[in-house]
């Protein structure tokens, strides 16, 4: 019963309607970047990955409270795949229609209110043997998609961006952002940034350089990279020995938070390589472990903390960063 469960997504209601202030509206309806900037003034939808920019995960519906919660019962089910396979998805919500996907690059765009699928995309089946050569392996996990300007957009595991429309399920553009031969690839939603699809790679503890993309969302043309492992000539390059920043990693997998008052994008970074030997790369290995806040119009680094100098333990600073605005002891307020 335990596995079962976990191939099966659940709705939860006491009569949707009625629960979630659910008004009927026409489904599909274009998410504009002013509907991201103020999605917490959509309740009923769930427009990103963190539910809004600042990475709170927070619904203010209140018709779910401790008098009614025993009234809870399922009214659909849906089994999105077969086999040793699990949810590590935040589904999207958008005017009726939920997005989500399953650990084998699937998307699924259903009707909310009954499970109905309204279209399917198969990017390809993701093996879980290391006997299989030619596909992915050992990558099993998959966080879901972004949608912006009717779109939908699925981040690979290994390393496309793919856009597809967001009515039909039909494939706009495709761009490869790297190699997953080198370690390279996605398992988390791209941040939408105005026009600019945000998001970083997993390295997989392979030899490469970790970075962070930034993708035209009408194109698919890539608009920037910001390698968090400097180069000859960057900031930061001298905190690597020798040539160790040829295969430094840094890992940027998860989406990032976005301050608009600010204008900045804020991700978090993984550990470097080799992952519990420090001797082949001496120094601090920025930026690496670390807070990274950069302009999301070009990239550019604005500020860093780096948590954990020369992670010896693959400790990370891999978190999400939740964006607060807060009063300092002083009484003034502080974003946090």
């Amino acid at each position: 019963m335990a596995r079962r469960a976990t191939h099966l997504l659940g709705m939860a209601v006491v009569g949707m309607s009625m629960l979630l202030g659910y008004t009927a509206v026409a489904l599909g309806q274009e998410v504009t970047s002013e509907r991201l900037l103020h999605a917490d003034q959509e309740p009923h939808n769930w427009l990103m990955y963190y539910g809004n920019y600042q990475g709170w995960r927070y619904s203010p519906l209140q018709q779910i409270n401790t008098t009614n919660v025993q009234r809870l019962t399922v009214k659909w089910t849906f089994r999105a795949g077969s086999g040793d396979e699990n949810f590590q998805v935040t589904p999207l919500v958008v005017d009726g229609i939920m997005y989500l996907t399953n650990q084998r690059n699937e998307i699924f765009a259903l009707q909310a209110e009954t499970g109905k699928i309204l279209w399917r995309y198969t990017y390809f089946q993701v093996e879980f043997s290391p006997q299989m050569p030619g596909r992915v392996w050992g990558r099993a996990q998959h966080r879901g998609v972004a949608v912006a300007g009717g779109k939908v957009f699925l981040a690979t595991q290994d390393a496309y961006l793919v856009a597809l429309d967001a009515k039909s399920g039909e494939v706009l553009w495709k761009t490869q952002a790297g190699d997953y031969e080198e370690g390279h690839g996605f398992t988390s939603p791209p941040l939408i940034v105005k026009d600019k699809a945000i998001l970083g790679i997993f390295t997989g503890e392979k030899p490469t350089r970790g970075f962070i993309d930034a993708y035209d969302i009408e194109t698919g043309k890539r608009v920037w990279r910001f390698y968090t492992v400097p180069g000859p000539g960057e900031p930061g390059h001298e905190t690597w020995g020798g040539d160790s920043w040829q295969y430094g990693c840094g890992p940027a997998w998860l989406p990032g938070t976005y301050d608009a008052e600010l204008h900045l994008v804020y991700m978090g970074t993984g550990n470097p390589c080799p992952m519990f030997s420090g001797d082949e790369r001496p120094g601090d290995n920025l930026y690496t472990d670390a807070l990274v806040a950069l302009d999301p119009e070009t990239g550019a680094l604005r500020w860093h903390f780096q948590v954990i100098p020369h992670d010896r333990w693959d400790y990370d600073a891999m978190n999400e960063l939740v964006l607060v605005d807060m009063a300092a002891a002083d009484g003034k307020p502080v974003k946090a």
